[in-house]
């Protein structure tokens, strides 16, 4: 009976430590993101592990990005707004820590006045309080927010500073036509040198200014990284990758500046080897010009496949779950639930490193989503 005591003593402290192990387990949170459908502008919400949030741009005002002149003018109408608080209700965001807005340009500005009138924003981060593009169809968004922005707390950040979400590790590597010129520490593969740089090409820049000076941001949970540059241009995207790719490998990769030619540079797509690559383009501009840009994207860098604009694997509308293309991430939830103000339905995916992300899209509208080893959703 003595010998027998030390274990009977082991197996009970034993019991404890396992059962505490099973309830961390069970508590463990996970990281989620919500790209949001503006229409071909972007609105993407974080919600970290610690149940801090951050919204990076907030889409369209209005109705813009609508199909006619008339549509997107009518009166009375906040879609992109309403859309974005239709989300964080169901993300049981109350306050929003921070809201990014990367430039000035209305698909990403286009809502920081409304949304603040809406929900209480502690943080506000943008590139400064100027836009270098004062033409009336293009200030206009910055004019909304001038107010709002003068009464808030603003952080104005250089590139290598961090925005201090709770749980998250977020460092902006661009602002203001600035970019990162250190590698970032213990990214992977970060100053590594980049061998695309060799023959790689610059660009002109185009007719609008207010992309140079978009806040780009690194976003890691775990291992779980992502990148999101807003609409920086082609030789800023150079600049961060050559002669040394100075931001290291993602998982995820929120193409920049809608798959415009103007972005997109190769010798970056290719250098951080993103296993999932995002295009934010609406069900109107996927038809439009930015489709003729996605596509175009998929060519110029070959994401497509192996062979230079190859087409992805596409999901047949009935298929069963195991027979469909498989990207890196799994449907944990395949059911829809549908939202209440305006019928859009939701689908959660599982992703790498306990970071999970969501598509928000109207019924029988595909994703578009480019990447090796990623093929497209089905139609949500």
């Amino acid at each position: 009976m003595r010998k027998m005591l030390p274990l009977l003593v082991a197996v009970a402290l034993l019991v404890p430590i396992s059962l505490v192990h099973a309830q961390q387990v069970q508590q463990q949170k996970h990281l989620d993101i919500y790209f949001i459908d503006t229409e071909g502008g972007q609105a993407t919400l974080f919600v970290s592990p610690s149940g801090q949030s951050m919204l990076v741009d907030t889409g369209f005002p209005g109705n813009q990005g609508a199909a006619t002149p008339a549509e997107a003018s009518a009166p009375g109408i906040t879609r992109d707004a309403d859309r974005i608080t239709a989300v964080l209700g169901q993300a049981n965001v109350t306050v929003l820590d921070y809201v990014v807005i990367t430039h000035y340009h209305g698909d990403h500005a286009g809502n920081a006045a409304e949304l603040a009138n809406r929900i209480p924003i502690r943080h506000f981060v943008d590139h400064g309080p100027y836009m270098v593009e004062l033409q009336p169809n293009r200030v206009a968004p910055y004019l909304s927010y001038q107010p709002v922005r003068e009464r808030a707390h603003t952080i104005v950040p250089k590139p290598g500073d961090k925005i201090p979400v709770a749980g998250l590790d977020v460092q902006v590597v661009s602002a203001a036509g600035d970019v990162l010129t250190k590698p970032i520490v213990d990214a992977p593969g970060a100053g590594a040198p980049n061998p695309l740089c060799r023959d790689a090409k610059l660009k002109e820049q185009d007719a609008t200014p207010e992309n140079f000076e978009s806040i780009g941001l690194v976003i890691r949970y775990g291992s779980f990284r992502l990148l999101d540059l807003g609409d920086l241009t082609w030789n800023q995207e150079h600049a961060l990758v050559c002669p040394n790719n100075l931001i290291g490998s993602f998982t995820v990769f929120h193409t920049t500046r809608h798959g415009d030619p103007h972005s997109g540079a190769p010798q970056l797509v290719h250098a951080i080897h993103a296993r999932v690559a995002l295009m934010n383009n609406g069900r109107i501009l996927a038809n439009r010009s930015r489709g003729a840009r996605a596509r175009g994207f998929l060519a110029n860098t070959s994401l497509g496949g192996r062979r230079r604009g190859a087409q992805l694997p596409r999901a047949v509308p009935g298929q069963h779950q195991r027979d469909r293309p498989r990207p890196r991430y799994q449907d944990v939830r395949p059911a829809r639930r549908q939202l209440r103000d305006d019928k859009r339905t939701h689908r959660v995916h599982e992703g790498i490193s306990g970071a999970r992300w969501r598509s928000i899209s109207k019924p029988g509208r595909r994703r578009q989503i480019a990447g090796r080893e990623c093929g497209l959703l089905p139609p949500l």
